[in-house]
């Protein structure tokens, strides 16, 4: 038919869980109806959440006088949810006690439902970077069960470890894996890489595209439910990486794609030990000191027909003591540089149009050879930073 806007539709059902539903979509109807128009027209969330914060407290107001089913505790976990989302969520207390009120007189069966709904809303630490990361027990794809910490505390051999938490359904999640799959080869031994699925087991197991994934491919069961996924995201969204350091500290997080990040991970893990999260596309290769100098080796990742710009004010620090750029070769100084190299030849999706640029700079020599040192790109907005650059 026409009328498209399936919440809204009256449904008659024995089911008692329907009913649940039916009895909470006819308290807040007009409501629904509303922020449905205005999703509909594509109106911004700024005028959206004032409509959106009516509807979640009108169904807080009507779950106390109903039964405590699949339905009443799928809208209150996907309340407790969404309050996480909103800064300065106004019906925390109200919450809380709506929270506590329907644990206490839920029927047996509910218990594994109830205990998520009560993580969310009494969440765990969520481990930031510079914090040690924590473990879970995962399945991989024949069922066997790993634990983080068996590869995490193995990690001896200066090897980087990259979290991938993915969903069969997430595109920008798909349009990775080419690249992430040429980086992996790429820092073969120094970049190892664990996906956690979000889906449920079965359908993950049995999809095409969770087959091909060479790295790690692990699943903790809990279809994206208070699972792994609550100690390390800010946001409930996919992908999200971690990247944990060798020293085992959580390095960088970050949510979505961009084209680049795994190619520079991968150069910064095989090149002297750095950390280039402030720019993951710009990596040092190699340094050589010299008496009258010090040389080093860049490479950056860009798509193809994108630019990128070195300044002439570009020093390396150390203590505070800056050491001038004096000379670059493989690429112009204050001007565009188009990267032209193709990082595969047959590589699809994003990684087709990757490419990169290798380059050196040169500054004056260092006072006495540190143990490392920092990469400035000029005292200016948005300048590509690359620090603990080690000599070693």
């Amino acid at each position: 038919g026409d009328y498209c806007l399936f919440p809204l539709w009256k449904i008659d059902s024995p089911v008692p869980e329907q009913q649940t539903m039916n009895c909470i979509t006819e308290h807040h109807r007009e409501t629904l109806a509303e922020l449905m128009r205005l999703d509909t027209a594509k109106v911004s969330w700024q005028e959206q959440e004032s409509i959106y914060l009516s509807l979640m407290k009108q169904t807080m107001d009507i779950l106390p006088s109903l039964p405590v089913d699949a339905a009443t505790l799928m809208q209150l976990e996907g309340i407790v949810r969404t309050s996480k989302s909103i800064e300065g969520f106004p019906y925390n207390e109200e919450l809380q006690q709506l929270e506590a009120g329907i644990a206490a007189r839920a029927p047996k069966g509910f218990e594994e439902d109830l205990k998520i709904i009560h993580d969310y809303l009494y969440p765990a630490h969520i481990v930031q970077v510079g914090e040690e990361p924590v473990d879970a027990e995962l399945i991989d794809m024949q069922g066997q069960k790993h634990r983080l910490f068996d590869l995490l505390r193995k990690n001896t051999d200066g090897r980087y470890v990259l979290l991938d938490f993915w969903s069969l359904g997430c595109g920008p999640c798909r349009m990775a894996e080419p690249e992430m799959r040429c980086a992996y080869e790429h820092a073969k031994g120094k970049l190892e890489i664990i996906g956690i699925n979000c889906d449920n087991v079965e359908g993950w197991q049995m999809d095409d595209f969770s087959k091909k994934i060479v790295w790690n491919n692990w699943n903790d069961g809990k279809m994206g439910r208070g699972g792994i996924e609550t100690r390390y995201r800010d946001i409930q969204a996919v992908p999200y990486y971690v990247l944990v350091s060798p020293d085992n500290r959580v390095l960088w997080k970050a949510a979505g794609y961009g084209a680049g990040w795994f190619m520079g991970m991968a150069e910064a893990a095989k090149g002297p030990r750095q950390d280039n999260t402030k720019n993951l596309t710009l990596a040092v290769r190699s340094i050589d000191l010299k008496p009258d100098a010090t040389k080093v080796s860049f490479r950056y990742y860009s798509q193809e027909g994108y630019w990128f710009r070195i300044v002439a004010g570009s020093y390396l620090t150390v203590n505070g003591k800056k050491y001038r750029l004096t000379r670059a070769d493989g690429i112009t100084l204050d001007e565009d540089n188009y990267p032209q190299m193709k990082v595969s030849e047959t590589g699809e999706g994003v990684l087709g149009k990757l490419r990169f640029s290798d380059f050196t700079l040169t500054f004056e020599p260092f006072e006495n050879p540190p143990q490392s040192f920092d990469f400035i790109e000029g005292d200016i907005d948005n300048a590509f930073v690359i620090r603990n650059i080690s000599t070693k």
